[in-house]
């Protein structure tokens, strides 16, 4: 299992955070998908990959996920490049599947991660995809490169998972859609985000606890409004 990183961790964009709070938010980010990846790393069901912008974040992101991930540079410009060329660069190294994680959803459930996995150990070609609220994906899964699901992806594309499911459909590959997710990018994702890890009702304690804890230290400092109004109107 591969987990691609959206941005440079050392150059993080999250409104209303300044950049040294949305960079330390990032890393919080990619230390609690690191912990989700890591049980299916060590139940021996896939392998933890981080596949980052080169450059001075190797150093750093051998201290942010465990010892035993692999991490390999990226290459392309255009975000289409950068997932096409991360598919085939982990096939081409052995793994007989490979699942692209977004970095910026930390609190993805370990359960849907499990369902791709089971989804791409079937016999048989797939495409797994994940959606984003904004038409993106946070997953992607693959058994085969097939370049062509990346071909005109850039920034500007409207729809990524209509544009993917569409190539798809051409080429006859088939998709299993997993549960919709989101992503945190912008103040309404970290508004989100708070409501989910912060509220006095959360589902679950454990999930995002680096995450959870970064939050929670900046509204000690802040107030919540900082951060979340909507947070604030439950208190």
């Amino acid at each position: 299992m591969a987990r691609v990183p959206s941005l440079s961790i050392d150059d993080a964009r999250i409104p209303p955070l300044t950049a040294g709070e949305a960079t330390g938010l990032k890393h919080c980010f990619l230390r609690d998908l690191a912990a989700t990846i890591g049980v299916a790393v060590d139940s021996g069901r896939a392998e933890g990959v981080v596949v980052f912008t080169p450059g001075r974040a190797e150093s750093l992101l051998r201290e942010l996920v465990p010892k035993n991930f692999k991490i390999f540079p990226q290459r392309g410009e255009t975000p289409g490049e950068v997932l096409s060329n991360a598919v085939e660069d982990l096939l081409s190294r052995g793994f007989p599947a490979v699942c692209l994680v977004n970095s910026d959803s930390p609190t993805v459930p370990r359960s849907i991660l499990e369902v791709a996995i089971e989804s791409l150990s079937r016999p048989g070609d797939c495409m797994v995809l994940g959606a984003l609220d904004h038409g993106g994906y946070y997953l992607i899964g693959l058994k085969e490169g097939h370049r062509d699901l990346f071909e005109r992806v850039s920034s500007n594309t409207a729809n990524i998972v209509s544009h993917t499911t569409a190539r798809a459909a051409a080429i006859g590959l088939k998709v299993e859609m997993l549960p919709p997710w989101y992503e945190v990018k912008d103040a309404r994702g970290l508004n989100r985000l708070c409501k989910e890890l912060l509220r006095h009702d959360s589902r679950d304690a454990h999930i995002a606890p680096y995450t959870s804890q970064y939050l929670a230290t900046l509204i000690e400092t802040y107030g919540a409004e900082y951060l979340s109004p909507d947070l604030l109107r439950q208190a």
